[in-house]
């Protein structure tokens, strides 16, 4: 019986550990999520690695573009993408962890170029670019209905974006429009300078949970773990280094 009992032991301790695996990717949107030497960085990606250190989990990060994330998300060959803002398309396919980041989705213009407007109607006849498959093009796409003359020039990044306003790509009249805290990491990156055009709404930025890799309690158990560390502090602290804020 006694050799019964240690054998029971040494195979109950000799047994492999089954750690949850989950996935996520991001695109390229520092100081949120971006990809340095191989390893993925930025405040949204600390919170996360943090997250799963707490449950224990196995969580695999990379960086892919935002209409590949998307498209991941909905088939679930992912199980999470990284720094998203809510809306009723999305929702059909996934579900959302608590606001994790707050940022002015704003216009921007390249300082000593253009001068602030004080309304919507202001920006009638300027050319504005915005990143495509991004929750800023749709607002963007939605303001241009409300003007007779708005162009928008969809663009593959933040980073193609900033650049193409330094070279004045987008005219006299030409405009970004963006995450206030991404939009100042790529201008200080390639020395320029932004001046606010029209600022816009807070917009909260979460993880969204593919609905059809995440089980529900994986869900309930992330969502518990990212809510306590709003309440403790911790999500504020690792933003703070990123110039990120939140609620």
């Amino acid at each position: 019986m006694k050799s019964f009992s240690a054998l029971a032991l040494v195979l109950l301790f000799a047994a492999p550990s089954f750690a949850k695996d989950v996935s996520f990717v991001g695109q390229d949107y520092p100081p949120f999520n971006w990809s340095e030497g191989g390893e993925v960085k930025g405040g949204m990606t600390e919170v996360l690695k943090k997250a799963c250190d707490k449950l224990k989990y196995t969580c695999k990060f990379s960086i892919v573009p935002l209409a590949r994330a998307m498209q991941m998300l909905q088939d679930g060959s992912v199980d999470g993408v990284m720094s998203l803002i809510p809306n009723a398309e999305r929702a059909s396919y996934a579900n959302f962890s608590p606001t994790l980041v707050v940022s002015n989705i704003s216009y921007f213009g390249a300082k000593g170029k253009v001068k602030p407007v004080e309304s919507l109607n202001d920006l009638e006849g300027w050319t504005i670019g915005a990143v495509r498959a991004s929750s800023s093009l749709k607002i963007a796409l939605a303001n241009q209905k409300k003007l007779k003359n708005m162009t928008i020039v969809e663009e593959v990044n933040n980073e193609t974006m900033v650049k193409k306003l330094q070279g004045d790509r987008y005219g006299e009249k030409g405009a970004i429009i963006g995450g206030d805290a991404v939009l100042s990491y790529e201008a200080k990156k390639v020395k320029v300078e932004l001046e606010l055009v029209l600022n816009g709404e807070a917009q909260g930025f979460t993880t969204a949970f593919s609905k059809k890799s995440v089980d529900a309690q994986t869900l309930a158990d992330l969502t518990k773990t990212l809510e306590a560390m709003k309440q403790s502090g911790e999500v504020k602290a690792i933003l703070d280094k990123y110039a990120l804020r939140t609620e």
